[in-house]
């Protein structure tokens, strides 16, 4: 039940405790609001006066335009939750103190308060929005938003509707009392939050100086150009002035009649209470049930409706002055202006660049709404002593009339509008999405000249409004490309051909073979794809035959295909001859030619040819060609090409490529470090156009070494909007895995003593250690203050000192929650007094003394190292081995390791080894080769995750007594350790003669030079017995070098060791 609710408001698992806190702030600030919202109408009108409202507008216009500018500038120092725990404090006690002054009989406290609500109402809820906005990002907020906006309204009604009762219970001045408990509740409810969330709600964020706020006249300076210069920007000043400059005057007129009608106080809160309880019970239906419902008119219509409503309430006060005109007028306009007038401007302001955008908006929400407001207000003030306030409809009607022409002006010059617009690349399309584009585009004229201008344009500029109309009028696209596909190059016509719907594409593969051109292969190509694709009969064999000839073997390929899907009994087996011919271009053609062929019998030849090493050229055509077929398990058959040292293979595996789970993705991420930029930049398009999306593990990426996989990720990030919570969140599920390791190396540390389970325990241990090393470097990655850079890089010092320093540093910086599950991690002198510390902070996994909990983690683990220590244990202790459906699936695997270990646990518990002669010529599990590499000097610093990397390529090798392994002043690339057997190092002097000089017994090794540079051997290596060894190749020890950087770090501090050594020795000789 839980799942589905949450399915239905596409709310996930953990992001519900931060929607929560939200919404009930939201309540609360909406429910305080509205209380002292109905009481301050309510005494002003009763005991100042509606006369005075005018004036109390024009100077609450004011107020607005200062507390703004002072609010830009505690907001570029404080955080905005801090800043609205104190609003909320200064709120309650000025409200409580104007409510001891009441009995005082200070005629000026109503105009104050009147006031006052209208500011504490702006503050609140723009400090709640900016919170808001830092909380969740853009994909959350469309999401969220809504829910967030529902508890809003929530609020509303429950305030409204409350106000009559707590005004009889309570009495009507003590609503300020209650107004008070309120934000009271609301401080309390933000400092709770902030212990909960105290990195998310209270973020350090770089001091930056604030943004001066231009001044009137400099921001009049700044948009003339644009306002001279382009009739869209006039059109929406006007959309934007004269609607606030009537506003006030309709606020007048409904003020005026509620205190006319209603003569007592209670009556005119009851009134504002059911009244306004009511308006917010609509709002919350259309907001759940209807949402936006402009689209179905066109932008310029949708923008008259505003205007028109707004004539129709004022012409209602003139004829009937009343509280039904009053409510009929507030009612209507809201409506309107929630479901229509406000996305629809939203939309109108939104076709222009952000860079427009951010110059305009401030200056039409601040400059024009004020000098708009003043307006409104002023005539008012100048009509009231001349005539009643139901003939300001006269007055009003003229800025209506206006207002009704700007959107008209809109529709009769929209086309030319849009035209401009893109003729100057000023339509900010990206920001549109398709529902909004379509509203922007709804007019005859527009598409007009949109086929116009398709039909006019070449190259790239045709593909570009191939594009536009594809993505808002498709049934009109097809038609339109193929009548201008005869002008095109080769390139475009290609393109556009592409871009056909799959229908068109079916029904005019006749009309395309019109194209076919000798010299146009990439057309050719094409076109016959297309007809291969759709199987279209309608093609004569006679106008493709001729292709079969053509010395391209992808036209070739592509003809085959086509003729195949007329005749497959005739042309099958052309394409079988070229399938096996040993003449490259005839096999090119045939791999071409199945891939089209949609007959998914061809997979497993394709596969055949992928296999053979002679046929690396064609590898991408294979791969396209799987992937045309559709072929099972595609994922794992290009796994391997994906890190193809040719970029065209790499490029055509990536393609191939399904993101369809994190290791995909994860597989996708590893190709943002591609040195080829062609392939970085395919990645980065393949994992955000992906269907299938986990931020977590893009965040998680972050901690990658390679710096041009964090710049492609950071691109990425940026334009998905992740926001800390996704960061924080991927903290806390990590630090769960850190005391998870710990436990289960604990859990091992039971079992009797052995090289294997220690050299699991550290595996163990070191996980814990990188993933704790990864959660900071994150933290610090995304911290704006460097703060955390400055932590992570003290935290793992050997220095104590620089390491308190930073734990301290991380105290004052994360969280209470997230802190204090840290620091056991970080100080804790063991990994048994760390787990004693955090069973209390985070959950720990329960271990039973068999070991079988912490055995199935390692064999089930995503990571090959975890399953490879899992089953190294088995080795050590065979008393863990159960035969298990797990362990046959291992003897299955597709990585050759595991593999190869779980098919020798099965043959040691089958008896398979207890021969003499199996036992002398068996390999040696990967957990011992470890333990040999371990013993090597320049490996001796490396981690088992490292160290297994390194054992998984090497190689077993046998030499007979008395054999020359390697030979003095050859040059060698091989690195030997001795398994079985022993060897003597030989040296030849300068006559010759050999000089034994030292032995080397099994565990040892030599050669390791050779991994490094180029010199030739130093000595002569010769076996004293026959001798096993476990040999390591130089470009596969390159190849790990580049995958672990410690490998290379490791290398660099053993050989500073030995030139430290040397200069030693010489400084005591």
């Amino acid at each position: 039940m839980r799942a589905k609710i949450l399915r239905l408001l596409k709310v996930y698992e953990e992001e519900i405790s931060l929607l929560l806190w939200t919404t009930v702030l939201l309540f609360i600030i909406r429910s305080a609001g509205i209380i002292l919202n109905n009481y301050a109408e309510t005494t002003f009108l009763k005991r100042y006066g509606v006369e005075y409202l005018p004036v109390v507008n024009m100077l609450n216009a004011v107020a607005t335009s200062l507390i703004i500018g002072a609010l830009t500038v505690f907001m570029g120092r404080i955080s905005g939750a801090r800043l609205l725990s104190y609003i909320f404090v200064f709120s309650g006690i000025s409200v409580t103190l104007i409510r001891q002054l009441i009995p005082l009989d200070f005629d000026i406290l109503y105009p104050l308060l009147f006031m006052l609500k209208s500011q504490f109402e702006l503050l609140h809820t723009l400090l709640f929005w900016n919170m808001c906005n830092d909380l969740f990002n853009t994909r959350q907020s469309k999401r969220l938003f809504p829910l967030l906006t529902a508890g809003g309204l929530i609020g509303l009604i429950l305030g409204s509707v409350g106000t009559p009762y707590f005004a009889k219970t309570f009495a009507l001045d003590n609503l300020l009392y209650v107004y008070f408990a309120i934000c009271l509740m609301g401080f309390v409810f933000v400092h709770a939050m902030g212990q909960s969330y105290s990195t998310l709600v209270y973020p350090q964020k770089p001091h930056m100086p604030g943004k001066e706020k231009s001044p009137m006249i400099q921001q009049f300076k700044d948009v003339y150009p644009l306002v001279k210069d382009s009739m869209l920007i006039k059109i929406v000043l006007v959309l934007t002035f004269m609607p606030n400059v009537v506003i006030p005057i309709m606020n007048y007129q409904f003020n005026y009649a509620v205190n006319d009608q209603f003569s007592s106080e209670a009556a005119m809160i009851e009134f504002f209470g059911y009244f306004r309880g009511g308006l917010n019970v609509i709002s919350l239906f259309i907001l759940l049930f209807v949402g936006r419902i402009y689209g179905r008119w066109g932008l310029p219509v949708a923008l008259m409706f505003h205007p028109f409503n707004y004539m129709i309430a004022f012409f209602a006060f003139l004829f009937r002055f009343d509280v039904f005109s009053a409510a009929y007028a507030r009612m209507s306009t809201t409506v309107i202006r929630t479901t229509i007038n406000l996305p629809a401007n939203n939309i109108l302001i939104g076709l222009f660049p952000e860079s427009y955008r951010n110059m305009i908006r401030p200056f039409l929400r601040g400059t024009v709404v004020r000098i708009a407001l003043f307006t409104g207000s002023s005539l008012i003030l100048l009509s009231e002593p001349l005539f009643h306030p139901k003939y300001l409809t006269l007055v009003a009607l003229p800025f209506v009339l206006a207002w009704m022409a700007a959107p008209i002006v809109l529709k009769s010059k929209y086309a030319m509008i849009l035209r401009d617009l893109i003729s100057k690349n000023l339509l900010d399309i990206k920001s549109l999405d398709t529902k909004e584009l379509r509203q922007v585009f709804k007019q005859d004229k527009i598409l007009s000249d949109l086929e116009t201008s398709f039909l006019a344009a070449r190259g790239k500029d045709a593909i570009w409004y191939g594009k536009l109309l594809k993505k808002l009028f498709p049934e009109k696209l097809d038609a339109l490309i193929l009548q201008n596909l005869r002008e095109q190059d080769e390139a475009t016509q290609a393109l556009l051909i592409k871009m056909l719907s799959p229908e068109t594409q079916a029904s005019s593969a006749k009309e395309l073979v019109k194209y076919l051109d000798p010299q146009k292969p990439k057309l050719i190509i094409t076109i016959l794809s297309l007809i291969c694709q759709h199987k279209v009969e309608a093609i004569q064999e006679t106008a493709l035959t001729p292709y079969l000839d053509s010395p391209n073997p992808m036209v070739r390929g592509a003809a085959g295909a086509c003729l195949y899907s007329i005749n497959p009994e005739l042309y099958g087996p052309t394409m079988k001859t070229w399938l096996k011919s040993p003449q490259r271009d005839q096999l090119q053609s045939g791999i071409i030619s199945v891939g089209l062929s949609q007959d998914k019998e061809y997979v497993v030849p394709l596969l055949a040819i992928l296999s053979e090493k002679n046929n690396a050229p064609l590898i991408p055509d294979v791969i396209i060609a799987l992937s045309r077929l559709r072929a099972n398990a595609l994922n794992k058959v290009i796994s391997p090409y994906l890190s193809h040292e040719k970029q065209q293979i790499r490029t055509a595996a990536l393609n191939a490529l399904e993101i369809n789970d994190d290791l995909s993705m994860r597989k996708a991420i590893s190709l943002l470090g591609d040195i080829d930029d062609t392939v970085h930049d395919l990645a980065k398009e393949k994992i955000r156009e992906a269907p299938y999306q986990n931020h977590k593990v893009l965040v998680e990426s972050l901690g990658l070494p390679s710096t041009k996989t964090r710049r492609g990720l950071f691109e990425l990030l940026e334009t998905l909007d992740i926001k800390e919570f996704d960061v924080l969140m991927f903290a806390k599920e990590n630090l769960n895995k850190c005391y998870t390791f710990l436990a289960m190396g604990e859990n091992l540390n039971e079992l009797p003593q052995g090289r294997i389970k220690d050299l699991v325990i550290e595996h163990l241990f070191q996980k814990k250690e990188r993933v704790l090393e990864n959660i900071i470097r994150v933290l610090a990655i995304h911290d704006g203050t460097g703060r955390m850079k400055t932590a992570w890089r003290g935290i793992f010092s050997t220095d104590t000192r620089q390491k308190a320093n930073s734990i301290e540093l991380l105290s004052d910086i994360l969280d209470r929650k997230t802190f204090n599950a840290l620091l056991p991690l970080l100080e804790s002198p063991s990994p048994a007094l760390a787990l004693a510390e955090g069973k209390n902070l985070v959950k720990l996994p329960v271990l039973d003394p068999e070991y079988k909990a912490v055995f199935a983690n390692l064999l089930t683990s995503e990571d090959w190292v975890d399953v490879l220590m899992g089953l190294s244990l088995i080795h050590e202790y065979p008393a863990l081995y159960e035969a298990s459906e797990r362990l046959n699936e291992l003897k299955n695997s597709t990585n050759k390791i595991l593999s190869k270990e779980a098919q020798m646990i099965f043959d040691n518990s089958n008896g398979n080894s207890t021969h003499s002669e199996t036992i002398k010529s068996a390999a040696i599990s990967t957990g011992e080769k470890i333990l040999l590499l371990k013993g090597i000097e320049i490996f001796s610093g490396l981690g088992p995750s490292e160290l297994a990397a390194i054992a998984s390529v090497t190689e077993e090798l046998d030499f007979d007594e008395d054999r020359t392994v390697i030979k003095q002043n050859d040059v060698g690339e091989t690195l030997f350790l001795i398994i079985r057997g022993s060897v003597q190092v030989i040296m030849e002097d300068a006559e010759g003669k050999e000089v034994l000089l030292n032995s080397i017994e099994a565990g040892g090794a030599f050669g390791e030079m050779a991994l490094i540079d180029d010199s030739p051997r130093s000595a002569t290596i010769r076996t004293v017995e026959p001798c096993r060894f476990l040999i390591l190749h130089k470009q596969e020890f390159k190849d790990i070098a580049m995958e672990f950087p410690r490998v290379t770090l490791q290398i660099c501090s053993v050989l500073s060791q030995r030139l430290r050594d040397i200069q030693g020795k010489s400084q005591t000789e």
